[in-house]
């Protein structure tokens, strides 16, 4: 196979982030007295991303993000609660919150039995995506995991990448043959997809509501369900 190396995105393709986002902030919301509507969750959902976004563009530091968000939340929707002590409910709900997308955990299984080496990368608080993935059992099939919040840098920053090239590579720099190896798989363009360009990989857009790539990001595979990636590795034979 051609890619012997797989970089997986957590929330959003491997788990279901908008499910446990829902439920995780649900029982954040009813510990304040507060009824979580629908309209709480999607406003609460859309501030969300656009505060990730921000991270990933360098316009926010996390901290920034991790509390920023629920201040904006709060404020907008008339809402009485201290944002420090919601985000340490929420964090703590959502670490043990968990819903597997695609039935990933056993498509992950049967690539590491075929010599497949698998890594996460996702951003995030370091606490809540360990956490989820022991509980899930991922950890015991991934080959390794980076976590932006560990060193630092977010995806899609080329610096993220270069400390889990490191690792895998034993080089911030691999060469062209090395890096026609690997290939990220995520649900996010300007994350995922982005991050492979500056990485200098190749990149699988998974997009399980048939979005459409409105940021013109290229590509160079599409997906609407994860176990299609063995279409794509059979192809690279």
């Amino acid at each position: 196979m051609r890619y012997d190396i797989l970089l997986w995105d957590v929330d959003g393709t491997l788990m279901n982030f908008k499910r446990a986002e829902a439920k995780a902030l649900s029982q954040s919301l009813e510990e304040v007295g507060v009824e979580p509507t629908d309209e709480l969750i999607d406003e609460y959902s859309r501030i969300n991303i656009s505060y990730w976004k921000r991270l990933e563009t360098g316009e926010l530091t996390k901290e920034e993000v991790l509390l920023g968000r629920f201040v904006e939340f709060f404020d907008k929707m008339g809402l009485e609660a201290e944002a420090e002590s919601f985000l340490m409910s929420y964090e703590e709900h959502l670490g043990h919150i968990w819903f597997i997308q695609d039935n990933s955990l056993e498509l992950c299984k049967k690539l590491r039995a075929e010599g497949i080496r698998q890594y996460v990368v996702t951003n995030g608080w370091v606490f809540v995506q360990e956490t989820k993935l022991r509980e899930s059992g991922f950890d015991q099939i991934m080959d390794g995991s980076f976590i932006s919040d560990e060193f630092g840098v977010p995806k899609p920053k080329r610096a993220f990448f270069e400390v889990c090239f490191e690792q895998i590579f034993g080089t911030k720099t691999p060469s062209p043959s090395e890096l026609s190896r690997v290939l990220i798989i995520g649900d996010s363009l300007s994350s995922d997809m982005q991050g492979g360009i500056n990485a200098g990989i190749d990149r699988c857009w998974y997009r399980p509501s048939s979005e459409v790539n409105t940021e013109g990001i290229p590509v160079d595979y599409e997906i609407e369900d994860l176990w299609q990636i063995w279409d794509i590795l059979k192809d690279s034979d």
